[in-house]
């Protein structure tokens, strides 16, 4: 046996370039464990907060810690600032501003979790649900169906605007308003704003509003 080959076949005078490699430690990936776990749970938050009907800033609803609220802030009933009355961002809604505020998701029959749809029923059904979930929530006072130019005004918010406050759930769900001319009653969309008068025997859908 040649002493080339026998030098080959023991790793002696051959150069080994695994071995000046660091061997990684428990410590840096446990490190690097840790910063994708982390990464993972941030991503979550910021997902689960922009779905959701948390405040915007994390603290608690502008109508009851601060006077000064803007457009997708939660109002002193739980639900999404849409309406600032006119004022500019933020709003004093305690010093002459009318804030408007429209339901959270989860407002049918006081539901705790967002549900799929809203109440889909008559006029009159309609009115008197809301009415029932405007008992439930004491720190809003009356909940209502919203009047033709309130909820023009929840329509013709931007896109953005739109997605911050859930007001539509689809662009071409048509809502019952308090606005009524006889047996009709005025409906809204959020693509195609005012409908005009639909019977109060049709079915619509519907979502209180609370003006603060």
């Amino acid at each position: 046996m040649s002493e080339e080959t026998s030098n080959s076949s023991t790793g002696m005078g051959s150069s080994d370039s695994t071995a000046a490699k660091p061997a990684k430690t428990g410590l840096s990936r446990g490190l690097l464990i840790g910063g994708l776990v982390a990464i993972v749970v941030i991503a979550g938050v910021i997902l689960t907060t922009n779905n959701s009907d948390a405040p915007r800033s994390g603290t608690l609803s502008c109508g009851t810690t601060s006077v000064d609220c803007e457009i997708g802030d939660i109002g002193p009933g739980g639900g999404r600032v849409f309406s600032l009355g006119g004022t500019t961002s933020p709003a004093d809604c305690s010093g002459g501003a009318v804030c408007l505020e429209v339901a959270p998701l989860a407002w049918q029959e006081a539901r705790t979790i967002a549900t799929s749809t809203d109440l889909y029923s008559n006029w009159s059904t309609a009115t008197s649900t809301v009415a029932a979930f405007g008992t439930t929530t004491a720190a809003a006072g009356q909940w209502r169906l919203p009047t033709l130019s309130e909820l023009t005004t929840l329509a013709n918010l931007s896109a953005t605007e739109q997605a911050i406050v859930n007001g539509f759930r689809d662009t071409t769900t048509a809502y019952w308003t308090s606005s009524t001319s006889g047996n009709n009653a005025y409906v809204v969309s959020d693509s195609n704003v005012n409908l005009g008068r639909k019977s109060k025997t049709a079915s619509y859908y519907s979502r209180p509003i609370h003006a603060f």
